[in-house]
């Protein structure tokens, strides 16, 4: 088998080439296959549920219970973006990019400030924390190459990918905006399933947890010590907390004394058995040839090899690192395998594409891009000042949304 190269994004880059890029990686629980795994949860009313779907399996109908999301995914792969640009990646910490900085109270009465990049919003360089921040005492929302940025259109995505190439690599919307809702599709589609162990109405395990405190097991304050103790705490715990605290004079409130091993709840979800655990990636050409970015076919298309050349990176990024929450401990069952549609049913099965060759065909890609369509990088950053009003706002707490 071949890996890919630069002349296979070439040609993927234009009218007619390759339309999709997939990869297929069969895991298993790192305990083995008696372990099971915690799926993502999901709010279903005041409780937390798995979401389950039918899927077919090698030609079969069977039901599965979805591992992680399609938006998890790409948030993953883009969480490999930032740390590279953090660690001084020779092309992606030079790649343009959004930063919202916050100055914040740290609950002790000193101020720190807390930075985060368009990748790692939720809606990317359309997210509210830029639009209601400021550059230099203005509205971002003011900014001439703001504003251009969010009337590009799918004709010419140029003024948007010389500001914030992350998000025409992974897709946004500008849900809020009253009018010219510039919406692009994400080139990017990944998500994990489960097959479940069995085909009968899935059971998940419900466990509650358990601490031990070697001080003492049961801690229970009097009225006027629960008073201190709540003094104590009241810049580090919620106004809540230190309230239900003082008036029951539990321990437990803050986390102190034990709590005895018990069964949990239908609330109380610890994990589910899986017979198979299938993760997905998957690269659209065919979205990326629907952009234009106002430099000529040549131009165009090396655009659109360098954000697919960034996508891969982070691919090969995910791959590199199976890190997905607590109590779901995974491990590749074999490598994964990466086939190339050439269209019409003819496809190409590929070596993996690992953080070397990523690099290296990023860092071709790259100065293709330089020098046919004039694309120049150098850490460009547009920093904008967070709303202090925002913080002021904000809890610890989940959205009602």
């Amino acid at each position: 088998m071949t890996i890919l190269n630069i002349n296979d994004l070439n040609s993927a880059s234009r009218l007619g080439g390759p339309s999709t890029l997939s990869e297929r990686t069969v895991l298993v629980p790192a305990a083995g296959g008696e372990g099971i795994v915690a799926p993502a949860k999901y709010a279903d009313g005041n409780a937390a549920s798995y979401v389950y779907e039918d899927r077919y399996i090698n030609g079969e109908l069977r039901r599965v219970v979805l591992i992680d999301s399609r938006p998890s995914q790409a948030n993953r792969l883009e969480d490999h973006i930032v740390k590279a640009i953090k660690d001084g990646h020779p092309i992606l910490s030079r790649m343009p990019r959004i930063e919202v900085t916050y100055e914040m109270e740290n609950g002790r009465g000193n101020t720190i400030q807390r930075s985060y990049f368009d990748s790692q919003l939720p809606h990317r360089a359309f997210d509210a924390h830029i639009r209601v921040g400021s550059i230099d005492g203005r509205s971002t929302s003011e900014l001439p190459a703001y504003i251009n940025a969010r009337n590009a259109t799918a004709e010419d995505m140029s003024a948007l990918f010389d500001l914030s190439p992350i998000t025409v690599a992974f897709g946004g919307w500008d849900s809020t905006r009253r009018k010219n809702q510039l919406r692009i599709a994400s080139p990017f589609n990944g998500e994990i399933i489960g097959v479940l162990a069995n085909q009968r109405d899935p059971e998940p395990v419900h466990r509650a947890g358990a601490r031990v405190d070697p001080v003492d097991a049961s801690i229970k304050f009097d009225k006027a010590d629960a008073k201190v103790i709540g003094g104590i705490v009241a810049s580090e715990v919620s106004e809540k907390t230190r309230a239900d605290f003082e008036k029951s004079g539990k321990g437990s409130k803050l986390g102190l004394g034990a709590i005895p091993p018990q069964t949990g709840n239908a609330a109380d979800l610890d994990g589910i058995a899986v017979s198979s655990i299938i993760r997905t990636h998957v690269l659209s050409f065919s979205t990326l040839r629907a952009l234009r970015f106002g430099k000529g076919p040549d131009g165009d298309a090396a655009i659109r090899v360098l954000l697919a050349a960034v996508i891969l990176n982070a691919m090969a990024g995910s791959n590199a690192e199976l890190n997905l929450r607590a109590n779901c401990m995974l491990r590749e069952e074999a490598a994964p395998k990466t086939v190339l549609d050439h269209r019409f049913g003819a496809q190409e099965d590929l070596e993996m594409l690992d953080l070397v060759h990523a690099d290296e065909l990023l860092e071709q890609a790259y100065q293709q891009a330089h020098d046919v369509a004039g694309v120049d990088w150098h850490g460009q950053v547009l920093r904008v000042t967070g709303n202090p009003l925002v913080t002021k706002a904000g809890t610890a707490e989940e959205s009602d949304e």
